[in-house]
């Protein structure tokens, strides 16, 4: 049984690298190289300080792509500090409300990255697919529950249609690995909302 459990935990752990592998891989294709592309082609054709603001903005995208690559030190700072850091960089792209209730036991390691890691993935797909002007981050700990909650007022999607995504697969393989349990709510026109729970053991 033991052996089993090991070798599951193994296997999840491959998998999430394939798939943050697969997302990176993506990112710097459809958003780094195309806008570098961009600049390349316009570069005899826009004034230079067009192209200055678009190699800031491609400078930014490579900044926040290697703050998502790098773990961040987690028996250093507690995870509504970590979210409220990240969350903060984010705020300058869009408005971003986060509110956060703590009264629970310290939440261990494994459990604050993947947590941190779900919210980057839903954070991403707002900035780059939803449109959306807000952002509502709410993280509550008690004694027994977590419960994290974002919502945007961004377009929406149709769940069928994403199902097979990158970011959806990553989120659902960090959940279980820490055994919550969510739900995602999303017309189109209509925003999203992602809803996690977990038990704090």
């Amino acid at each position: 049984m033991v052996r089993n459990t090991q070798k599951e935990y193994r296997e999840n752990i491959l998998l999430l690298q394939e798939q943050d592998r697969e997302r990176l891989a993506e990112e710097l294709h459809d958003n780094i190289i195309s806008q570098l592309n961009l600049i390349r082609l316009n570069l005899h054709d826009k004034k230079p300080e067009e192209l200055n603001r678009d190699l800031k903005r491609s400078m930014q995208l490579i900044r926040e792509l290697s703050h998502n690559l790098t773990p961040p030190d987690l028996n250093e700072i507690d995870l509504t500090d970590l979210l409220a850091d990240y969350l903060e960089q984010v705020n300058k792209n869009v408005e971003v409300i986060f509110r956060s209730i703590t009264i629970g036991m310290p939440i261990s390691n494994p459990v604050k990255l993947n947590l941190f890691r779900i919210v980057q993935e839903l954070i991403t797909n707002i900035l780059k697919h939803a449109e959306a002007t807000r952002i509502d981050v709410s993280l509550r700990i008690s004694l027994n529950y977590l419960m994290l909650t974002i919502e945007d007022n961004g377009r929406g999607f149709i769940i069928e249609n994403r199902s097979g995504g990158i970011g959806l697969r990553n989120i659902q393989s960090r959940a279980q690995k820490i055994k919550a349990i969510y739900k995602l709510k999303t017309q189109p026109e209509k925003g999203t909302k992602f809803i996690a729970c977990m038990e704090i053991q």
